[in-house]
C-alpha cells in the first residue's frame, strides 16, 4: 500500500506541472498547434497513469478511509483538468483556422470539400437503438488512438437515462472503461434481447387512421420507414429466411390500415408469407394514394368565372340596388332586401299602404 501511495504522489506531481505548461503555451501571442497537441498528449498519458494508480489504491484502501480519499482524488482531478479543457478548445480553434487557410490557399487547384462536424448520437437505453449507437461509437472513439480515459469520458457523455445508470457506480478510470463497455453490452447488446425488442416494436406500433390529405400520406411513409428499420435490423441479427417470414408478414399486416389490408387480400393470393412482396406492395400502395391525393387537391379547385366575378364586384360597389319599376322586380326586392309597396313604390308592404287603405275606406263608404 505504501508503494502505491508513493506512485500516486509522483503521478500527482507530473499532472499539475504539465497543466502549468499548457497555461504557459496558451498565454503566447503566437501558438503552434503541433506543440500544443504534443503537450496535451503528454498530459493525458500522465493523467491516465494517475487514474490507474488511484484505482489500485481504491481496491486496497479500507472502507472507512475510502470516501474521504475518493473526494480528495475527485477534487484534484477536476482542478487539474481545467487547463486541459482550455487547451482542447484552443486546439480546435487552431485546427479550424488551419482548415480555412488551407481551403483559401488551394481553392484554385480544385474543389474543396469541408465536412460537417460529426456529432455522435445519445443513447438512453432503447434496446432497438443499441447496435446503431455502438457501431458509431466503436468506429469513431473505441477504435481510435486517444487515451483510454478520454474514451471513457466520451462514453459517459453520450449516455442518458437507464444507460447512464448502468455505469454510474464505476469510478472514472482507465481500468474501468472496459468494464463499462462490457456492462452496457450485457444489458443492451444481447442478440436475443434485441430480437425481442424489434418484434415487440413491430407489434406495438400504431396503425395510421384513414384520413384524406397530405398528412395521411406522411403517416404512411413514416410507417413504412419504421417497418423497414425493424425488419432490416432483425435480418442483421440473423432473423431471416422463409420460416421467419411466416410470422413477420402477419405482424406487418396487422400494422396496416384496413383499406390497404383489403387491397392486399385482393392482390396477394399466393404471397401470404412473402415478406419482400408485401413490402413492395406497401410501397406501391402508398405511392398510389399519394398520386391520388395530389390529383384530388388539384381537381378540387374550381375555376373562377371572370364575368360572374366582375358582376359580383359591381354589385357590392354600388352599395344598394337601383329602383326597379316592374311588379316582378318589386316582388323580388321585397323578398331579398326591403319590402317595396307595389302601389306607391315606397318602403313598406303593399297591404299596409296608406293610400290603399284610404281607397278601401272610400269603397266601404260608397257601399
Amino acid at each position: 500500500m505504501e508503494n502505491l501511495l508513493k506512485k500516486r504522489k509522483a503521478a500527482r506531481g507530473w499532472v499539475p506541472r504539465l497543466g502549468k505548461e499548457l497555461v504557459s503555451l496558451l498565454g503566447r501571442p503566437v501558438l503552434s498547434a503541433v506543440e500544443l497537441k504534443a503537450v496535451i498528449e503528454n498530459f493525458d498519458i500522465r493523467l491516465s497513469k494517475l487514474d490507474e494508480v488511484q484505482s489500485e489504491i481504491e481496491v486496497e484502501l479500507e472502507s472507512d478511509l475510502l470516501d474521504d480519499d475518493l473526494d480528495k482524488a475527485f477534487e484534484f482531478r477536476t482542478t487539474s483538468l481545467i487547463p486541459r479543457i482550455k487547451a482542447a478548445e484552443k486546439l480546435l480553434e487552431l485546427d479550424k483556422k488551419g482548415d480555412d487557410d488551407s481551403s483559401t490557399t488551394n481553392g484554385s487547384s480544385g474543389a474543396q470539400v469541408k465536412l460537417p462536424k460529426l456529432e455522435l448520437p445519445k443513447f438512453k437505453g432503447e434496446v432497438t437503438e443499441w447496435q446503431s449507437f455502438w457501431d458509431q461509437f466503436s468506429c469513431h472513439v473505441d477504435n481510435s488512438d486517444i487515451p483510454v480515459i478520454s474514451k471513457f469520458s466520451y462514453l459517459a457523455s453520450l449516455l442518458e437515462g437507464e444507460a447512464k445508470s448502468v455505469i454510474s457506480g464505476l469510478s472514472h478510470t482507465s481500468v474501468n472503461y472496459k468494464i463499462a463497455c462490457d456492462l452496457l453490452k450485457e444489458r443492451f447488446g444481447r442478440p436475443e434481447r434485441m430480437i425481442l425488442a424489434h418484434v415487440q416494436a413491430l407489434l406495438n406500433g400504431k396503425v395510421p387512421v384513414k384520413a384524406g390529405g397530405p398528412k395521411y400520406v406522411y403517416l404512411l411513409w413514416n410507417l413504412q420507414d419504421e417497418l423497414l428499420t425493424h425488419i432490416r435490423s432483425l435480418e442483421a441479427l440473423g432473423v431471416s429466411g422463409k420460416q421467419c417470414e411466416v410470422f413477420l408478414a402477419p405482424i406487418i399486416l396487422s400494422r396496416l390500415p384496413s383499406e390497404i389490408r383489403m387491397e392486399w387480400a385482393r392482390k396477394g393470393a399466393g404471397h401470404e408469407s412473402d415478406l419482400e412482396w408485401l413490402l413492395k406492395f406497401l410501397q406501391e400502395e402508398i405511392e398510389t394514394i399519394e398520386r391520388s391525393e395530389t390529383f384530388k387537391d388539384v381537381t378540387s379547385r374550381k375555376p373562377e368565372n371572370p364575368s360572374v366575378s366582375e358582376e359580383k364586384r359591381n354589385w357590392h360597389s354600388k352599395g344598394s340596388r337601383e329602383k326597379v319599376t316592374s311588379a316582378s322586380a318589386l316582388h323580388t326586392s321585397s323578398e331579398v332586401e326591403y319590402p317595396i309597396c307595389g302601389f306607391c313604390a315606397k318602403k313598406h308592404k303593399t297591404e299596409n299602404c296608406y293610400e290603399t287603405l284610404k281607397l278601401k275606406g272610400h269603397s266601404v263608404l260608397r257601399k
